[in-house]
């Protein structure tokens, strides 16, 4: 699991520029794989969320060639949308969930969408209503409305419709789905949201009309590429602004971020609460989004009351403005939030118990909360929750807490902004800088040889094969290397092996000191015979007692340790000096060789991954061995940001193999000529 120490400080200083803007990167991939013509986006941002959107068209045929981390060339050369072999995956993106859910509903194939456990447990209701109004066949198959999400295929109609709450998300799920909709789509917000849709509807030629409080588009016209600047993500920038109008004595300016009036309503709420903010925006041409720069001083802030219909233009910036209503004088009354507590969290619930854990005195209402200001900041251990902007909300009030503290499961905060830690440090002048720009702490950035260097690049094509228990990546890993001659590797073997001589010397696994010295003391020899691993500890081979009981029910304590798997890396990486090899495991192409081309991801269903361990005459919780092997600290269980999904619940072994052997191929893998799948 990993954490951010957040050391206190006495200020906020320097010049910054935030990552690209995530919910036009989102849009403009979407919008640019539908218009017709090549289209260059630059300023993407190179996020989990945004690369969930990126892959996603790429699936659906859309040539998109990622020039750098931050800039796209993208184009549909054959003026339409193609079947996705397999689910689309959309992580932890609720936003690309229901954006892509709109461009989908009028397609004429079927389409399954999916998400994390997260984004697994967020409501779609709001979006399957209007498109079912639609002509959309659309059904959730979670409990509760929630995903995965399936599409039938389906002709859609335009309708009228008032949203029963502002959201940007289902506006814009709705325009997207009214550009294949027969007739016209009038869509009636009870409040302004972003409008970030209209504005790239209309740099892509298609200008929707307004009327008031509705919108409107017309069915059938095609949207024109051209190219595409984005912005710094003004929700980013959200945390360096409250923090340094939050601590007195500081100075920071943000350069380039996008400044859109329908983002930027916590400038508002800061300046009434006091706060020293100036301006400038340097872009703002017709209907493109303008952009600029923000100069910040502290000083002293003083609570107020954030009302109802201020939510939808700072919905994003709730959880930090929390935060620094610790740091005013007096009450700050958040209302009319309710829809916090369907994003990536419960915010209201998380924000308030990691609040108290500061102790700051505030109050849970149903739609937000009272967070009363001006007590001492108490260091505190928190969690994130799995939600990046309760992590970084966090982080910015433990800058004025009354010694170091600590934020756990920070991972997310990758889905918005890589690089927050530096920038945090850099800021709070708590690290040396390195870098002014978020760029720069992007392993990306780093050259091809410096990455095979740090990353252990294999000499041979080396296929990394991930996936949870059950999902059948052994069966499929073993068939795909007798499918291209090359040798195959169970790293779990080499883990087993060395529980199984661990058990055999009668050693107490929990005792870690004991754990390192018998392992230092090993001699761990794995060799490839007939293509296929062999492993010997202290020269004897555990074979089918490697799959013993005793062994099955210790090896993943094992397994978690973090100091052996580093231990086994260059063990593993060695296999692949002489020749190629398919090897799977739990973090092949996330750990062991992250630099391969060649990487998938086997997943199932629960159930049916449930149904295949009881096959098997196992009898643990898929649930729990899930939950276990993806929030452990060492290597947890993860999708490698460029691995191709492979859903294998209604699959045979042979279809999976054969999926993998076409993407291979593809991906330029030497594959045999005549290399058939049986």
């Amino acid at each position: 699991m990993k954490s951010f120490l957040v050391n206190p400080t006495t200020r906020l200083a320097g010049e910054i520029a935030v990552p690209g803007d995530k919910s036009i990167s989102h849009r403009a991939v979407i919008l640019a794989s539908l218009a017709h013509g090549p289209t260059e986006v630059t300023g993407f941002l190179p996020s989990e969320d945004c690369l969930c959107t990126l892959r996603a068209f790429q699936a659906l045929g859309v040539d998109i060639e990622v020039q750098d981390p931050r800039t796209l060339s993208i184009e549909n050369r054959v003026h339409r949308l193609s079947p996705a072999r397999e689910a689309i995956d959309c992580g932890n993106s609720g936003t690309m969930m229901r954006l892509i859910a709109g461009v989908l509903a009028g397609q004429p194939f079927r389409s399954r969408l999916l998400g994390d456990a997260s984004l697994s447990r967020r409501p779609m209701g709001r979006i399957i209503e209007p498109l079912g109004r639609m002509g959309a066949r659309i059904r959730a198959e979670g409990e509760k409305g929630t995903p995965p999400l399936a599409l039938e295929p389906a002709r859609l109609h335009g309708i009228e419709y008032e949203l029963p709450v502002a959201s940007a998300q289902v506006k814009s799920c709705l325009l997207l789905a009214g550009l294949t909709a027969e007739g016209m789509t009038r869509i009636v917000e009870p409040s302004p949201t972003r409008d970030h849709t209209e504005r790239l509807l209309a740099h892509f030629g298609l200008r929707p009309l307004r009327e008031g409080r509705a919108i409107l588009v017309q069915g059938g016209l095609s949207l024109e590429a051209r190219d595409l600047v984005i912005p710094g993500d003004f929700s980013s920038a959200a945390f360096w602004i409250a923090g340094a109008a939050a601590i007195r004595g500081s100075e920071v300016r943000i350069l380039g971020v996008g400044l859109n009036p329908t983002r930027t309503g916590l400038l508002n709420v800061l300046l009434r609460m006091g706060a020293q903010i100036e301006e400038s925006v340097v872009d703002a041409q017709g209907d493109g989004e303008p952009r600029g720069s923000l100069l910040i001083r502290g000083e002293k802030l003083r609570g107020t009351k954030i009302e109802t219909g201020e939510i939808p233009n700072l919905i994003d910036e709730l959880p930090v403005l929390a935060a620094i209503a610790a740091l005013a004088e007096g009450e700050t009354h958040i209302r009319g939030a309710e829809e916090l507590r369907v994003k990536e969290c419960d915010r209201i619930r998380c924000m308030v118990e990691n609040l108290r854990r500061f102790g700051v005195p505030v109050d849970e209402l149903p739609d937000g909360m009272i967070v009363e200001g001006g007590h001492p900041i108490r260091a505190a251990r928190v969690r994130s929750f799995g939600d990046h902007r309760v992590a970084m909300a966090c982080s910015i009030l433990a800058l004025r807490a009354d010694g170091r503290s600590r934020i756990d499961d920070v991972e997310c905060v990758d889905t918005s902004y890589p690089g927050f830690l530096r920038h945090l440090e850099k800021l709070s002048q708590t690290a040396s800088p390195v870098a002014t720009d978020w760029k720069d702490y992007l392993p990306w950035m780093q050259s091809r040889a410096e990455r095979r260097a740090l990353e252990g690049a294999p000499q041979f094509p080396v296929v990394a094969i991930d996936g949870p228990s059950a999902s059948g990546k052994s069966t499929a890993a073993k068939a795909l290397a007798q499918v291209l001659g090359i040798a195959y590797c169970n790293s779990g073997l080499v883990y087993r092996a060395i529980t199984w001589s661990l058990i055999g010397k009668g050693l107490a696994l929990d005792r870690e000191m004991v754990f390192k010295t018998a392992v230092r003391q090993m001699k761990i020899e794995c060799r490839i015979e007939e293509n296929e691993l062999h492993v010997q500890v202290d020269g004897k081979e555990p074979g089918e007692e490697a799959r013993s009981p005793i062994v099955n029910a210790a090896v993943s304590r094992v397994a978690a340790s973090s100091w052996l798997r580093e231990r086994l890396l260059p063990i593993f990486r060695h296999l692949a000096e002489d020749r190629s090899l398919v090897m799977e495991g739990r973090d092949i192409g996330t750990a062991v060789f992250p630099a391969t081309r060649f990487k998938f991801y086997i997943d199932a269903d629960p159930k049916v991954r449930a149904q295949r361990r009881q096959n098997q005459g196992e009898t643990d919780s898929i649930e729990e061995r899930d939950w276990e092997d993806r929030s452990r600290a060492a290597a947890p269980l993860r999708r490698a940001a460029d691995a191709v999904l492979l859903d294998s619940s209604e699959m045979t072994v042979e279809e999976v193999v054969r999926r993998m052997r076409d993407e291979l191929r593809k991906r330029g893998f030497p594959v045999p000529e005549g290399a058939s799948v049986p």
